[in-house]
């Protein structure tokens, strides 16, 4: 993923976004209220096409907004600069565990229903945990989005 973001590899941006689509169209049966990109150690990268020539979580988030028709939500806040990469299995967790906060403004005020969007899955840490402070806040189901999950 990180040689996509950093290389215009066209053709593999294509072929992911290909199945991205077709579990959007399935998750249509969800119900589902809003969505969330997790906030990224570098937010100012998400969206800036001159620093990664694919991004991602912006693909993610304009399939799911043409497909779905739900709106984005910007609930989360990251806390911590570390970024996982590099860390252990535990490590992850423990680094998750405060890396992320509610925005005030987001407090008990969260949709129903809510599709988590990521770019990779690698041990459910980050993932984990922003479900978890979302579910805090008045969501009753998160389900999680990515394009890729890493296998041992």
């Amino acid at each position: 993923m990180n040689k996509l973001k950093s290389n215009n590899e066209y053709p593999v941006s294509i072929f992911l976004s290909l199945g991205i689509r077709r579990t959007l169209r399935e998750l249509r049966t969800l119900g589902l209220d809003a969505c969330v990109l997790l906030p990224s150690y570098s937010k100012n990268k998400i969206f800036h096409p001159d620093l990664r020539p694919f991004s991602p979580s912006s693909r993610l988030y304009e399939e799911t907004k043409r497909i779905l028709k739900i709106p984005l939500i910007d609930p989360l806040i990251k806390t911590s600069q570390e970024r996982q990469a590099g860390k252990s299995f535990s490590e992850r967790f423990f680094h998750a565990y405060s890396a992320w906060k509610i925005k005030p403004n987001w407090e008990d005020r969260c949709p129903s229903k809510i599709l988590l969007l990521d770019d990779v899955f690698t041990t459910g840490a980050s993932v984990n945990e922003a479900s978890r402070i979302l579910k805090k806040n008045g969501a009753k189901s998160v389900y999680i989005l990515t394009y890729l999950r890493v296998s041992d």
